[in-house]
């Protein structure tokens, strides 16, 4: 499972486990980005497979991150 440090305590846990959930999906994603269809962005406004791919060597900035979530 992938933890994200700086957002706990800053983001609901139903969100971090959102975003573990779609961190598993990554691998797919930097295949084929047409894969991923960018649902988690467009319904729950957090950051989708292909999205979390530009931030596996850093950490998720909490601006990507719906401000009522």
């Amino acid at each position: 499972m992938f933890l994200n440090l700086p957002l706990l305590g800053m983001v609901s846990r139903y969100a971090l486990n959102q975003i573990a959930t779609e961190y598993e999906c990554v691998s797919y994603a930097d295949i084929d980005s047409s894969c991923c269809g960018c649902v988690m962005r467009s319904t729950h406004g957090l950051s989708c497979a292909c999205e979390l791919a530009r931030y596996v060597v850093g950490s998720i900035p909490l601006s990507v991150i719906h401000m009522f979530l």
